[in-house]
């Protein structure tokens, strides 16, 4: 039998860069979904949650051709239960919850803690996001109950867990990838990682190996605290500038950015309007640590579900394009039974008897947020009776609409390509559809957010891949 004679133990501090949903699966009045909390009341990323998007990100995206990786047994690792056999094993692995991070840099692991009544009335109250599915003819698909909304953790919010990994010296090169997974681009936690939320960054990293055949280590590790608030001691405390295990944990991964300059106006809106228009942008509050606690800025919102939907069906209609697949034939294939947009955006499950498997996208999106867009510019509207030449009664609405007078609007997508996909990846129009798609955008002829028939979400720009530029608009 193995002797483990290594402890691997690190405490990582989280920021959220998006939006976080982790469902706790109940609904209220108000909403269809609500965000798991404590006892306290307070945000909570629950340590199964965090484990199994761990394991996932290690086994399904880790890179072929990393030697490192390929020597290691994550099943020895994370352990494994056989559905053939009785065979299994337990895991070597443990992860406690991740804690909301409070003002004082604290985390709340007593219950009735002193925590600020603003700051619980403001997690009682957090941001709802309105969805709907469209479909192929552009319209609301009610049919297949297309509406529905959940509530978000504010971007910003940090939380605090600690990993630890029991095993002997050699674990070295597994114990780096473990913790560098958590800065890959593809780790995103909780629901709707491929609707712009769940991205991660880490902030701050507390690790330390303790061999405890050394007299010293062993004490250490004996007298080794488990709150997350009591100082660790670590013999290798590293910050975020001297940290490079980020270099270690790399996904065969495509990374797209689009560099757009909005022409003119554009909206993301919000669904109603407040006391001086019929309908705004969305805007969203976002969470700021400082040094005298945490304070709550609003800025412009972009949601990251709107741009994916308005990619998906330019990508269905490339792709049927390149095929000849045209409409008139009746051979166009829409929606996710297209195969590059089932390849991209995934699709859906077993909904009308027959046995199918659903399958998540291979895109990841994130949320954005803006301080330097401006939603004040109010349009007025009015329908004119073609009969009189005149306004129609009850026909006279306004709208608030966004304008960006400096500044790019960035989007940053991901396309991954996990060892077990099975939906192909032989046929390059679907690669050629995607990028088509994106070059769309970057000439204006695609454009995003709401009122896009009358002149709304324009925008121009560069489109890179993997940081060299493969189009430019001029």
């Amino acid at each position: 039998m193995k002797t483990f004679t290594h402890r691997f133990i690190a405490r990582l501090l989280v920021e959220a860069e998006t939006p976080l949903f982790v469902g706790s699966g109940n609904a209220s009045l108000l909403t269809d979904a609500l965000v798991q909390k404590d006892a306290n009341g307070l945000p909570i990323l629950p340590g199964t949650a965090l484990a199994g998007v761990l394991r996932h990100s290690i086994e399904d995206f880790i890179n072929p051709d990393d030697q490192q990786s390929n020597k290691v047994d994550w099943n020895d690792i994370f352990g494994y239960q056989s559905a053939e056999s009785n065979k299994g094993l337990g895991s070597r692995f443990k992860i406690s919850a991740g804690y909301f991070v409070l003002g004082n840099n604290q985390v709340a692991e007593a219950l009735n803690g002193e925590i600020d009544d603003a700051l619980l009335s403001k997690i009682a109250n957090l941001p709802t996001r309105q969805h709907v599915r469209i479909t192929d003819k552009g319209v609301a698909d009610t049919a297949n109950r297309g509406l529905f909304d959940n509530e978000v953790m504010y971007k910003g919010a940090r939380f605090k867990f600690e990993i630890e990994l029991k095993g002997i010296a050699e674990d070295d090169g597994a114990w780096e990838e473990i913790v560098s997974a958590f800065k890959s681009p593809v780790f995103r936690i909780g629901q709707g990682t491929r609707n712009g939320y769940g991205k991660l960054r880490v902030i701050g990293l507390e690790k330390r190996v303790f061999n405890l055949n050394e007299a010293i280590d062993y004490e250490d590790y004996l007298l080794h605290n488990a709150s997350l608030n009591i100082l660790f001691k670590s013999k290798n405390q590293l910050t975020e500038k001297d940290d490079k295990t980020d270099q270690v944990f790399k996904t065969p991964t495509t990374h797209y950015q689009l560099q757009l300059t909005p022409d003119r106006f554009f909206i993301f809106s919000e669904g109603f309007g407040d006391d001086e228009v019929d309908n705004k942008p969305i805007t969203e509050e976002v969470m700021i640590y400082t040094d005298s606690g945490i304070k709550f800025i609003e800025q412009t919102l972009i949601p990251a579900s709107s741009v994916k939907g308005a990619i998906s069906h330019r990508v269905c209609y490339h792709y049927n394009k390149m095929n000849e697949w045209y409409a008139d034939t009746g051979k166009a294939v829409l929606g996710d039974e297209n195969p590059a947009v089932k390849h991209f955006f995934g699709s859906k499950g077993d909904t009308k008897g027959k046995i199918v498997k659903g399958q998540r996208g291979n895109l990841i999106f994130s949320d954005l947020h803006y301080t330097n867009i401006s939603n004040d510019k109010i349009l007025n509207h009015v329908a004119i009776d073609r009969f009189t030449g005149g306004a129609m009664d009850g026909a006279l609405f306004s709208e608030k609409v966004s304008f960006m007078a400096n500044g790019k609007i960035v989007f940053d997508i991901y396309a991954v390509t996990p060892l077990d996909n099975n939906m192909g990846n032989a046929d390059e129009n679907k690669e050629k559809a995607l990028e088509e798609a994106l070059k769309d955008i970057c000439k204006g002829l695609l454009p995003l957010g709401g009122m896009t028939t009358k002149g709304n979400g324009m925008l121009t720009g560069i489109l890179t891949k993997n940081g060299n530029e493969i189009y430019s608009y001029t």
